[in-house]
């Protein structure tokens, strides 16, 4: 064999896996797995009622207050990945709140901190409210400032006030607020939102619902959040390289 045969197969078998992943990561975007847009869709039409264009539900305007005072509100979250969630005053015990806090620190928040340089513009936003979802307007608890003190606030946003404007759009035919719990799977209160899981993508939309008291659900929250993170990531490369 030529001496450069011999040189092109050894670059071939040594570089040839690495360039094919940098490849696909790069040039090739996932055509078969792509997050819904949740929520009611809003159509124009022109004066002989064809439909002309569409637009996808957007989180309206809202006020929230953290845990230390500082107010969250729609522009608070621009241009970032929401994780939506609740919190009741019992948390962290699993039993008396809505989220599986073992489970979801351990799955989900740790490798957000972990990983922080790929996830900086996400955020965990958790509204305090009862075991049925209505709002606790007197802010939480001393013991429960507390007790939330030990995970980063800087990623995860405790707050208070109104959920209505963050849970109030349609799913599945009725309003996401209405839908009832499932107290077999260990879901608290009436109304199964305060044992959700909502993604939001950097344009408010809603992506994706999960429930948050099993591992397997907030495994595969995870894994929604992924998806939104190609996306983005493949609307950099657009960006960045136009000619394709």
């Amino acid at each position: 064999m030529p001496g450069w045969k011999r040189v092109l197969t050894i670059l071939v078998i040594v570089l040839g896996p690495g360039l094919v992943i940098w490849y696909l990561a790069t040039h090739l975007k996932n055509k078969f797995v792509e997050l819904p847009y949740l929520g009611e869709w809003h159509y124009t039409y022109d004066a002989d009622s064809t439909k002309i264009d569409s637009t996808a539900f957007v989180l309206p305007d809202f006020s929230l207050t953290r845990f230390d005072g500082a107010p969250i509100t729609r522009d608070s979250i621009k241009d970032k990945f929401i994780v939506l969630s609740t919190l009741q005053p019992g948390c962290p015990e699993m039993e008396e709140c809505g989220m599986s806090f073992y489970h979801f620190n351990e799955i989900f928040f740790e490798k957000l901190l972990k990983n922080r340089d790929n996830y900086s513009n996400v955020r965990v936003l958790s509204v305090l409210t009862d075991k049925n979802g209505n709002p606790i307007a007197e802010g939480p608890s001393k013991k429960l400032v507390e007790e939330m003190a030990a995970y980063d606030t800087q990623f995860w946003w405790m707050t208070y006030g109104d959920p209505t404007p963050l849970f109030s759009w349609e799913y599945y035919g009725k309003n996401f607020m209405k839908h009832k719990s499932t107290p077999e799977v260990g879901e608290i209160g009436t109304r199964a939102f305060t044992n959700s899981l909502v993604l939001i993508d950097r344009d408010g939309h809603i992506r994706g619902v999960t429930g948050a008291k099993r591992d397997s659900d907030i495994r595969n929250f995870f894994d929604l959040l992924k998806i939104l993170k190609k996306e983005e990531f493949d609307e950099n490369w657009a960006k960045e390289h136009p000619e394709g």
